[in-house]
């Protein structure tokens, strides 16, 4: 699936810049060219479909060149970035990608560090020779049948309720996602930045719709508010996004963004407070959007919603997206009622790393608990109220 839109993009878009870090310029041509390389490279290493590709890398092209690579072969990527390397342990990886001075030396384990402080050909276009050492300038092995049950990426849950939980999604996840993201439009994508690491729910399975509608993904090497809002305005961002505290840091320097036209909350329940001074500062609609990483697909609110629905909602399920309130011994709950809010679409996680089935996360009509307490109200909003506690086994 990502080869073929991979390929179709770089048809469409050529020179368009698909990741921008600061003054450097990955175009989707040359995403896709290089990808080629590299998946030419993984696979002359050895690396074979269903193996899983570690990649330790910070966020930047060579990231997403090597996400892209792996899939080209019917990898497995996992990106743990560089700031959780304790998720490295359980994934017995085939390849590890990473960068200079990340990781500590591993034995047993095949390791590739790209000099991803070299390359200063061209300060605006993207230098190849950043990935001397896995690229090769040959075609990648010969596409293989499509299945939809293979798995091609895994994410990591945030790690606020316990230990970190590998996800896995697979070309079904990502194609329903696709299908929700872009439907049948290409290159109707405005550049975004992108406000979470790229191993991450957000980026990790959107790598479909940001293909197919041509969407340049500004990266920082280190997200703070100064850097974000130099790049909002440097390269005239019309959407900001972030969780409620990264948006509550914006806030605080007291800057303007004329260029804005969309605000998107996500990641951690915005009071209405947060919601109404955003919209009043920067007088754009303000977007509240709701989804766990089990889930794959959420909900929220749209700019042409009232006011009050993203102050004190998440809104209402839309396309395939399916929400259920449930009491603890799994009955559905009627509107105004409190209880358990479950999720279901085609694109909720295939299973953890290591086990295909989780019977204290999947209910038995596939739908996916999610630990968070809500209720929908009388127009079919959902309201989130808090965590669910869960009596001792």
């Amino acid at each position: 699936m990502l080869r073929l839109l991979a390929g179709e993009a770089a048809r469409r878009f050529g020179g368009r810049a698909a990741v921008v870090t600061g003054s450097a310029s990955l175009s989707f041509a040359d995403l896709d060219r290089f990808s080629d390389q590299v998946a030419a490279g993984l696979a002359h290493r050895g690396t074979r479909i269903g193996d899983v590709v570690v990649l330790a890398l910070p966020d930047g092209p060579e990231f997403v060149i090597c996400y892209l690579a792996a899939a080209k072969i019917g990898a497995v990527t996992a990106g743990i970035g560089v700031e959780r390397l304790g998720l490295l342990t359980g994934l017995d990886p085939a390849i590890v990608i990473t960068a200079p001075s990340v990781l500590p030396p591993l034995s047993g384990l095949d390791v590739v560090t790209l000099p991803i402080d070299r390359g200063r050909r061209s300060p605006h276009l993207y230098d190849p020779v950043r990935l001397t050492g896995l690229r090769r300038p040959e075609p990648p092995p010969p596409p293989f049948p499509p299945d939809p049950a293979r798995p091609v990426v895994i994410t990591f849950t945030s790690g606020r309720t316990g230990p970190p939980k590998g996800v896995v999604f697979g070309n079904r996840q990502l194609e329903a996602i696709r299908a929700h993201g872009a439907g049948l439009r290409w290159g109707t994508g405005d550049a975004r930045l992108v406000p979470h690491p790229l191993g991450q729910l957000g980026f990790a399975t959107r790598l479909p719709v940001i293909l197919q509608t041509g969407r340049t993904c500004h990266v920082v090497a280190e997200w703070t508010p100064d850097a974000v809002l130099r790049v909002l305005r440097e390269h005239k961002i019309g959407v900001l996004q972030g969780t409620p505290h990264q948006l509550s840091r914006i806030l605080d320097l007291r800057e303007e963004l004329p260029e804005l036209s969309l605000i998107l909350s996500s990641g951690a329940p915005a009071t209405p407070a947060l919601i109404r001074t955003l919209r009043t500062r920067y007088g754009v609609p303000v977007c509240n959007r709701y989804i766990c990483t089990e889930a794959g697909l959420g909900l929220g609110t749209r700019p042409d919603d009232p006011d009050e629905d993203a102050e004190f909602s998440v809104g209402r399920p839309r396309g395939s997206v399916n929400v259920s309130i449930r009491d603890a011994e799994g009955r559905a709950l009627p509107a105004g009622d409190h209880g358990e809010v479950l999720l279901r679409s085609e694109a909720v996680m295939s299973g953890y790393v290591g086990r295909s089935t989780d019977h204290a996360v999947f209910a038995k009509d596939g739908f996916i608990r999610t630990g968070d307490r809500g209720y929908i109200d009388h127009t079919g909003r959902l309201h989130l109220v808090g965590r669910v506690t869960r009596k001792p086994a």
